[in-house]
């Protein structure tokens, strides 16, 4: 035999899941616009029922309500680390395809003032220098032509320098950024292990540090039983590398960053490489170029139009030398100086290539990062319209609940009240 306040008891807990419910469904509609808040959903199941004997003498079970269990985040993990490689990958391509449009403006082919347009005035001088060989003119021409050539072809090389600098700075501030990022995960892990596993608002700032983090690095992220996260850095196999958060402590750090596999730290790296090689590729050109037109140490310039300040070729350290000579061997070096441009214009055709191919990259890394997390967003995002006939289904639950209440109230009334009179 039940109590027989038992459907007291029962409605009571009717009403409790269902307000929870409408309370859960208000916080929801109330952060639909805020940036990395996943939909809560409140889990209830039936309570354990009580067991009753039967007038016939048979044991039955008798339900004692809903018992609420949790509340919870709406998410799906497959997503969450598709959206993290897919952040990682554009990361990388972003900073890749910076750097060569930034390589595109320093070498500045075709046009009027770049290093191929130089190399023909400087050539066309050496012919007016031929035909009228005790010309001033001529050879004052050729030696402002001589000194453009120069100042063009330095500062490519310095502007060069300058982005090495640059993307040396970035690697430096991008290292402390993740190194920092790991520590406020870790310290969040330790709120969220004190606080339960269902710590919904910590585990969403979580996870909005983990993402950041994904853009700068390619990351292994491990979730933990007790609700806390490890996460490492993924070798390029897959395989975890060096450990960044291991629970609620922050058990590692990255030094300068060659030892990632992607994200925005691997591109800033991989960039310096390819700036570097432009850079050898110029010089290489303007060295061939320059001995083609004379060059001797400026010790001994004997005839030759240009001049360095030591054996070893630097952009740099080139000059023009004063006194020109119209016996300068440049006048018989045609087909050298001919090959140097073809072998520039191949190199200003393959950095052409490899930009359109990096801007292709990033379009392809967004428009995919973009549609998982519109797939995302449509399982852990908040659907107004979702929202509002869960609210209307939790309204009529309550008051159904509410007159389950009210009727049991009014037996217990005829019971107590009215019964023996």
């Amino acid at each position: 035999m039940v109590s027989t306040f038992h459907g007291l008891e029962l409605g009571k807990r009717g009403l409790a899941v269902t307000q929870t419910s409408i309370t859960t469904t208000g916080q929801n509609i109330a952060n639909a616009n805020t940036k990395g808040y996943s939909r809560q959903q409140v889990n209830a199941s039936a309570s354990p029922s009580l067991d009753v004997w039967t007038s016939g003498g048979k044991s039955g079970q008798l339900g004692t309500g809903v018992s609420l269990d949790s509340i919870t985040r709406v998410r799906d993990s497959f997503l969450d680390r598709q959206f993290q490689d897919q952040s990682s990958a554009l990361g990388e391509s972003q900073v890749k395809q910076q750097t060569l449009d930034r390589l595109e403006t320093i070498i500045n082919e075709p046009s009027e003032t770049g290093l191929s347009s130089s190399m023909d005035q400087l050539w066309a001088a050496w012919q007016d220098v031929a035909n009228e060989p005790k010309s001033s003119a001529a050879q004052t021409v050729l030696k402002e032509r001589a000194t453009e050539f120069v100042n063009t072809a330095q500062a490519m090389d310095r502007d060069m320098t300058y982005a090495i600098d640059d993307l040396n700075r970035q690697q430096a501030d991008t290292v402390n950024q993740v190194n920092e990022i790991s520590k406020q995960i870790a310290e969040l892990n330790g709120s969220i292990k004190k606080a339960g596993n269902h710590a919904n608002d910590l585990m969403d700032k979580r996870d909005a540090l983990v993402e950041e983090l994904s853009t700068l690095a390619t990351i292994k992220v491990t979730a933990n039983t007790d609700g806390t996260n490890s996460i490492s850095l993924r070798n390029a196999d897959g395989t975890a590398g060096t450990s960044l958060v291991k629970s609620d402590v922050k058990s590692g750090a990255i030094i300068d960053g060659t030892e990632v596999s992607g994200g925005k730290l691997a591109g800033i790296i991989q960039s310096k490489e390819t700036v570097a090689h432009y850079q050898t590729e110029l010089a290489s050109t303007i060295e061939q170029f320059v001995t083609a037109n004379g060059l001797a140490e400026a010790s001994a310039p004997g005839a030759n139009l240009f001049t360095k300040d030591k054996a070893a070729f630097k952009v740099s350290e080139l000059n023009v030398n004063p006194t020109i000579s119209k016996d300068n061997p440049a006048q018989n070096a045609n087909g050298d100086i001919q090959k140097v441009k073809t072998f520039f214009q191949s190199l200003v055709s393959e950095l052409g290539a490899q930009s359109q191919s990096a801007i292709r990259t990033v379009e392809n890394n967004g428009a995919a990062l973009l549609a998982t997390d519109n797939r995302r967003m449509s399982v852990t995002g908040v659907s107004i319209d979702e929202e509002m006939a869960n609210l209307i289904m939790y309204q009529h639950s309550y008051s159904a609940a509410a007159r389950f209440v009210s009727t049991t109230d009014q037996m217990l009334d005829v019971i107590i009240n009215q019964m023996g009179r």
